[in-house]
């Protein structure tokens, strides 16, 4: 669906943006006069006057500000053959890029347009940003001479003068002085309810539902706007997100399905999509996230989009739980006093050790350097609070380098649609205290999170009021949220999860079982010691092992790698 090799010759005159594509995707918007030619693919998402609007007025900043959900693009200039080509908002589709002295190449995928480049150096600094924070901080891509275009900007390319533009800084619309959260709740619902009704689609689609706030929203959203769909949840039978996903849409009248990853998924499918996956996310992603694009291709069949609650928490709540997502290196870094001890932390780090430098101190070196402009230390941050500096970062980095991984692999068999990253209802919400930006890093105390959740709580009494009264995975209903005695339940649910002890075996999406099942497979796969030190394997965490195994994976998939192989020094 999304696929792409796009070539562009400095020296040939483009007659039509067509001849540049060498491997096509399907075209979504392509439209044209004397003077532009313009075309999307993906999933734009716009209004019935945008041709005209586009062509009265052809600028990348109105494209961005006026074609929503994620989507390539390319624009033309007949006269002067000059070409603009970007992604869309946030950059969550990934565009790749390789350029000499006669071309420039680009593709959604940096492993294949490395094939077709016949591109086989690795990046040591790919796999020491991937292992340290579990995907790349900056736009390096697996190989050395492919990069990745940064977040919020697009390419301008003018004969063989190319340049490369950043439209966005998400940081201009966090404000100084927000509105109080409680005077802000009936503005922000209602804008909600009004900006998420573009994505959601005339035809049959699906909807992603689990036992939290993000997918409860949507679909009461979907209610409210009288919209056609499933839902569908992923897990084990026995998941507490599969059972009360079942009972809201059971409540709703909604058919439901769960995608069950049973033995059968381990058995038949899991191997299969973690290799796909890991090629697919251009190795910044490991097999340990098979099940989503499992999910994709199963529902792939009977849909073209799903909605999903991707993106909202971190917009509703502020951040406080280092993890997959936010690796503890990163929370270090953003975290520390300054970059001397941030560093001195990681270079401490399981991680670190896992890493071998002895002969590639240069790139450990340039990544210092490179930290160094992170928000947490760079100056031009100063009016922002720690962590709004941090959000800078989630903003124009986590959510491409986490979640993007995820949908890029997932749009090669469906759209996924993410009505909470919508550039108005940011716009919205950040004047508002109900915004994660303006509560402190990493906060945990759960009376001082629960702002953002109470905007779940009003949409929901607005769009559905029945799922309001139904219990959430947090251990308490969203209408606790805001009646006078719903902070008893709040604390009840939040001191029962404390004192709960963790269930080490549950395994809700097959992770544990799948590696089980297949790491005779991973296992043999030859890891580089010119890149890794894992003389004591055994001990290995197994969260840097299958980062460790995936990224190998993908350098021993490339082209000749046995053969030629070098480490970029």
């Amino acid at each position: 669906m999304i696929e792409f090799i796009l070539e562009i010759s400095f020296n040939k005159k483009i007659a039509n943006l067509a001849e540049l594509f060498i491997r096509k995707p399907a075209i979504e918007l392509h439209f044209q006069d004397p003077y532009y030619e313009f075309i999307a693919w993906g999933d734009p998402v716009y209004d019935t006057d945008f041709e005209e609007r586009l062509l009265i007025d052809p600028d990348p900043e109105f494209i961005l500000n006026n074609l929503f959900g994620h989507y390539y693009y390319v624009l033309l200039n007949k006269i002067n053959s000059e070409i603009i080509i970007g992604n869309s908002m946030f950059s969550i589709l990934p565009l790749y890029y390789h350029h000499d002295s006669d071309r420039i190449v680009f593709s959604e995928d940096a492993y294949n347009l490395g094939k077709h480049l016949n591109q086989n150096r690795i990046s040591h600094r790919f796999i020491i940003e991937t292992v340290l924070f579990n995907y790349p901080l900056f736009n390096t891509s697996i190989l050395e001479d492919i990069r990745l275009l940064p977040s919020n900007s697009y390419l301008k390319i003018s004969g063989s003068e190319i340049n490369i533009i950043k439209h966005t800084n998400i940081e201009e619309y966090f404000s100084i002085s927000p509105k109080p959260w409680r005077k802000s709740l009936s503005e922000v619902r209602d804008i909600f309810l009004e900006t998420s009704k573009k994505y959601l689609p005339d035809e049959k689609y699906a909807h992603a539902l689990t036992g939290g706030f993000d997918g409860r929203t949507l679909v009461s959203a979907g209610l409210y706007h009288k919209k056609d769909f499933l839902c569908y949840s992923f897990g084990s039978v026995s998941s507490k997100d599969v059972r009360i996903a079942s009972q809201l849409a059971l409540r709703a009248g909604i058919p439901f399905i769960n995608i069950e990853l049973d033995e059968k998924y381990v058995n038949e499918n899991s191997l299969d999509c973690g290799r796909e996956f890991i090629l697919g996310s251009s190795g910044s992603a490991t097999f340990a996230r098979a099940h989503y694009l499992y999910a994709a291709k199963r529902l792939s069949s009977d849909y073209k989009y799903i909605i999903t609650g991707n993106f909202g928490s971190e917009i509703f709540r502020a951040a406080h739980n280092a993890g997959p997502v936010i690796s503890q290196n990163l929370y270090t870094l953003f975290n520390s006093n300054n970059p001397n001890e941030g560093i001195k932390t990681i270079e401490n780090s399981e991680e670190f050790r896992c890493l071998n430098l002895s002969d590639d101190k240069s790139s450990w070196k340039a990544l210092k350097e490179d930290i160094l402009k992170l928000p947490c230390y760079n100056q031009s941050y100063n009016r922002l609070t720690k962590n709004q500096r941090f959000y800078v970062f989630v903003f124009e980095e986590i959510f491409r380098k986490y979640f993007g991984a995820e949908m890029v692999n997932q749009f090669r068999y469906i759209k996924n649609r993410t009505p909470f990253l919508d550039i108005e209802f940011l716009k919205a919400i950040f004047k508002t205290e109900l915004a994660g930006i303006h509560s402190d890093f990493f906060e945990h105390n759960p009376f001082k999170r629960y702002k953002g959740q109470v905007l779940y709580a009003n949409i929901i009494r607005k769009a559905y009021p029945e799922f309001g009264k139904m219990m959430t995975d947090k251990g308490y209903r969203p209408n606790d949220l805001i009646n006078p005695l719903g902070k008893l339940n709040i604390a009840r649910g939040y001191f029962k999860k404390v004192i709960r002890k963790p269930q080490s075996e549950f395994d809700p999406y097959s992770v544990g079982r799948a590696w089980e099942y297949n790491k005779d497979f991973w296992l043999k796969i030859p890891i580089s010691s010119d890149l890794f030190d894992l003389r004591k394997r055994e001990g290995t965490p197994k969260e840097i092992l299958f980062k460790i195994l995936s990224l190998s994976y993908i350098i021993d998939s490339l082209p000749r790698r046995h053969e030629d192989a070098k480490i970029a020094e």
